[in-house]
């Protein structure tokens, strides 16, 4: 008798994307390189479809193609004010945002314990669709073990409801929870609270271990494995030979607004890992990193996604791709017969200031690269521990000139940066938007787990479950929490108005492959250099 399992990905995560979380397909790859069945579900996109009807792709592509922004604003907003009238009509206090979900605003403020007496006894906005939509197909579906991973904060309480009515509903499956969330809550109440509604809870990287729990299962069925089966797994080190092949059965791309992209990590963890405002790489490792795969051990992977999905646009979700390994990478790639293309996310290295490399990347199929600038390069970047040296105005010509997108994550508000330095890095970004595909542009977070100089966290006993916690300066310059939200506040509306290209979200799941940005070029890639010169 053949086992199935289960990967449900809970509402609540944004539904402006192009494709699934990677964790679905990789613990649905872990399951099928043990001769499982293995089935992916992805409730943020099957939920939406429930309360909106998204834009159609094309409009979408073609407003991109136009420049239309005025269009892509209409589309947008049309779609969120659905979910803002399902929001609004609730039983419950919620409100609605396209890139952060429902939220429950009378149960953002208190502990997690608190959160599910409060669940048990009034339900959340998701309870309709839990009932009637996806107890009855898991039922029908009958599986063995039920994987449920949380990826955002968003989505801890729409995950936590659906644990109770799982466990409730079907005794006779593994319940195993996983995801950086749960991760990064391990020494807190919350975390307890979570483990007390799973089998298992899965930290770190969860395949390998959600792999030995199906053969624990497959041998000794679910009641004895609930005996035998430790209560906490996870690795910290997981050999790249036995990460497995993403499957991406259950995904429904059709559903997605942005052009289908499937995601890929080959490299887990960061390689640098010690930015001070970043707690993100500590999902893999206390560490921060975890080992890399080699570039033909990607492609033969990749080929095998591509194969099985038809699908040949690839977004690598590694923190950091280096440049060597995108060269060895380009090599590989640029021989297939699957043209495929790809973006990834990089650090500031001087080797990405080498055109030939960037060509040779391009010919391999790079479409788009991530750089972590932060501010404005007129400002101290030593204050982030980034150690990076690159230039980013030669790295932006140079990818302009090899015909490679590219986005800058962008920061205002860091303790110890200023509001100059913050109106310097967003005139940056306007000044410099003919090179630039798009942007974000943010107020520093104090994560959970992150210690930066210059603030200390506020205890806030009363919410166990938050990732970003509010703080206050230790130094007499460094901004308060309050005057950083002010100022992000700012900064956006100041590139909305000049600059929308770069933090329009539709624009950004359609442009790295399919709009031809010449448009946007109103001057000659000279003037730029020379308005770029006279900036410094």
């Amino acid at each position: 008798m053949s086992h199935l399992a289960v990967l449900l990905f809970p509402p609540n995560w944004s539904s402006c994307v192009s494709g699934p979380h990677l964790a679905m397909p990789l613990l649905a790859g872990a399951a099928r390189a043990r001769s499982w069945d293995a089935l992916c579900w992805d409730l943020t996109e099957a939920f939406s479809r429930t309360c909106a009807v998204s834009p159609a792709r094309e409009a979408v592509k073609e407003a991109c193609a136009r420049g239309d922004f005025e269009e892509l604003d209409q589309l947008y907003f049309l779609w969120e004010d659905q979910f803002q009238t399902v929001a609004s009509n609730h039983r419950r206090r919620c409100s609605f945002g396209l890139l952060s979900g429902f939220h429950h605003d009378d149960l953002s403020g208190i502990p997690l314990g608190a959160v599910a007496s409060a669940l048990t006894s009034e339900g959340t906005i998701f309870d309709t669709y839990y009932r009637d939509v996806v107890l009855p197909r898991l039922h029908s579906l009958k599986p063995s073990v039920i994987g449920i991973t949380i990826a955002s904060h968003h989505q801890v309480i729409a995950a936590l409801r659906l644990l109770q009515f799982v466990r409730e509903a079907l005794p006779k499956a593994l319940i195993i929870l996983g995801g950086n969330v749960v991760t990064r809550l391990r020494h807190s109440n919350a975390f307890r609270v979570l483990q007390a509604h799973a089998d298992q809870v899965v930290i770190y990287q969860g395949d390998l271990a959600f792999g030995q729990s199906l053969q624990v299962v497959e041998s000794v069925g679910v009641q004895k494995a609930r005996k035998v089966l430790p209560l906490i797994a996870g690795d910290q080190q997981v050999a790249y030979e036995s990460w497995p092949v993403p499957c991406f059965d259950g995904i429904d791309f059709d559903g997605f607004v942005g052009i289908p992209v499937l995601p890929y990590v080959s490299t887990r963890g960061c390689y640098w890992g010690r930015c001070n405002f970043c707690a993100i790489p500590m999902g893999w490792s206390e560490q921060g990193y975890a080992g890399s795969a080699p570039a033909q051990y990607v492609k033969d992977q990749l080929v095998s996604a591509v194969q099985t999905t038809g699908i040949r646009r690839i977004k690598f979700v590694d923190e950091a791709l280096s440049p060597a390994k995108a060269k060895r990478l380009a090599s590989f790639l640029r021989h297939d017969d699957y043209a495929i293309e790809w973006e990834a996310y990089a650090r500031l290295e001087k080797a990405w200031e080498d055109l030939p490399l960037l060509h040779h990347a391009y010919a391999g199929g790079l479409r788009k690269l991530y750089f972590g600038l932060e501010q404005a390069p007129t400002t101290n970047r030593a204050i982030l521990n980034k150690n990076d040296h690159g230039d980013i105005r030669r790295i932006m010509t140079a990818c302009h000139t090899a015909g490679i997108k590219l986005h800058l994550f962008c920061m205002v508000g860091h303790p110890r940066s200023t509001t100059t330095d913050a109106w310097a890095t967003t005139n940056f970004l306007i000044d410099n938007q003919m090179l630039i595909d798009t942007a974000d542009l943010v107020g520093f977070r104090l994560d959970h787990g992150t210690t930066v100089p210059g603030v200390a966290e506020l205890p806030n006993p009363y919410c166990d479950w938050q990732m970003s916690r509010r703080y206050t300066p230790t130094e007499p310059e460094v901004l308060s929490y309050e005057a950083v939200g002010q100022l992000e506040a700012e900064c956006q509306e100041a590139v909305w108005v000049s600059a929308p290209r770069l933090l329009h979200p539709l624009y950004r799941i359609v442009g790295p492959w399919s709009v031809d940005t010449s448009a946007y070029r109103p001057h000659s890639i000279g003037a730029l250099v020379e308005m770029d010169q006279g900036v410094a």
